[in-house]
C-alpha cells in the first residue's frame, strides 16, 4: 500500500464545508460506478484516464480523492502528489462516506 497523507469522512466534509472554493472532490472509479452512487459535487476522472487529464486540475486546488474503498485512490493520491499536487485520500472510500450520496442521472 502507499503511504500517502489520508482524510477521515469528517475531516473531508469539514474541508469541503469551510474551503468548498479551494477543495475538488475527485472520483477515480469508473463510469459506471459514478453513475450508480456518488458523492455530490465529485468531479469523475477515471484512475486509467487521470495521467491523460492532468491538464483539467488546477495546482492552485486540495484534492480529495476516492473510489470504492480507498485502494485506487491511494494510488491516485501518490501520483497527484508526484506531480506536485495537494491532494488527500479520502479514507475507507465512498463506502465509509456517512454523509449525502447521489445516484443515477
Amino acid at each position: 500500500m502507499f503511504n500517502v497523507p489520508e482524510v477521515t469522512p469528517e475531516e473531508a466534509k469539514k474541508m469541503l464545508e469551510e474551503e468548498k472554493d479551494k477543495v475538488i472532490l475527485l472520483d477515480v472509479r469508473t463510469p459506471p460506478e459514478h453513475f450508480q452512487l456518488r458523492i455530490p459535487n465529485s468531479m469523475l476522472i477515471p484512475l486509467d484516464d487521470l495521467r491523460f487529464k492532468l491538464n483539467e486540475l488546477p495546482k492552485d486546488k486540495k484534492y480529495i480523492v476516492y473510489c470504492r474503498s480507498g485502494e485506487r485512490s491511494a494510488f491516485a493520491t501518490y501520483a497527484l502528489r508526484h506531480m506536485g499536487y495537494e491532494a488527500y485520500n479520502l479514507a475507507g472510500g465512498i463506502i465509509s462516506w456517512p454523509y449525502e450520496k447521489e445516484s443515477g442521472a
